[in-house]
């Protein structure tokens, strides 16, 4: 119902929200949020040399610290990359590098698409998996924005591969000119099983190039006990 009723608002985007920096967004026209755990490479409809650097941290139940950082970088407009070292504590797990890019068709003043394929190589067997994923998002007005993704996993390259489908589902409220409110969901359903997880979350805009995103991530896989971990990401945007 809030999101009908914000549907008929004429959009009306203040001048200051689009003076913000690029740290927090998930499209840069219209200027749409970006979800914290399922981050996008650089914000959709990025511009050539845009370059990033953040890291995502979160505190587990049984005491580890799940922590990963990236560089990003758009290489041509619409079009970026990224790469990333997903550790826990102090030792690093994976090596991880993506590619995105935003769709010129269909895109309006209110709404933006695009797409992301991912790799993984785990560093303990080698396993390698895929990640391809189809992004929208859409800004209802100056305060009320959503961002979703949805796409499938290939696990298990080579080695009898199994599929999951992803979901991504992000929900964003802008009360002022420095702060976001959101809600993200994140689903996988496949061969890895099934899992979901919830998170409730605060971006703020420390200064032009500084901004920081923290929540509380509410984690449940199938036939397991439900988890939480404190999260929290750190973006540097040059």
């Amino acid at each position: 119902m809030a999101l009908a009723l914000c549907a008929l608002a004429p959009i009306n985007i203040r001048a200051a929200d689009r003076e913000q920096g690029d740290g927090m967004m998930g499209s840069e026209q219209p200027r749409i949020p970006e979800p914290m755990v399922f981050d996008l490479v650089r914000p959709l409809g990025s511009t050539r040399g845009e370059l990033e650097i953040n890291a995502l941290a979160a505190q587990q139940t049984d005491g580890s610290v799940a922590w990963a950082p990236e560089i990003e970088y758009t290489i041509a407009d619409g079009l970026a990359v990224e790469l990333e070292l997903p550790a826990e504590n102090s030792s690093v797990q994976a090596t991880k590098a993506a590619v995105q890019g935003t769709f010129r068709q269909g895109r309006t003043e209110q709404f933006i698409h695009g797409w992301q394929a991912i790799g993984k190589k785990q560093r303990a067997d080698g396993s390698r998996s895929a990640d391809g994923l189809y992004i929208a998002g859409y800004r209802w007005n100056d305060r009320w924005s959503t961002l979703g993704m949805t796409g499938v996993r290939l696990d298990a390259l080579g080695r009898g591969t199994t599929r999951s489908i992803l979901t991504n589902a992000s929900l964003f409220y802008s009360p002022g000119d420095r702060a976001t409110l959101g809600i993200e969901f994140n689903g996988e359903w496949g061969g890895a099983g099934r899992s979901r997880s919830w998170i409730p979350q605060i971006h703020v805009r420390l200064s032009d190039h500084w901004s920081v995103q923290s929540g509380v991530a509410l984690n449940r896989r199938k036939d397991a006990a439900k988890t939480w971990a404190l999260t929290g990401r750190l973006i540097y945007a040059f």
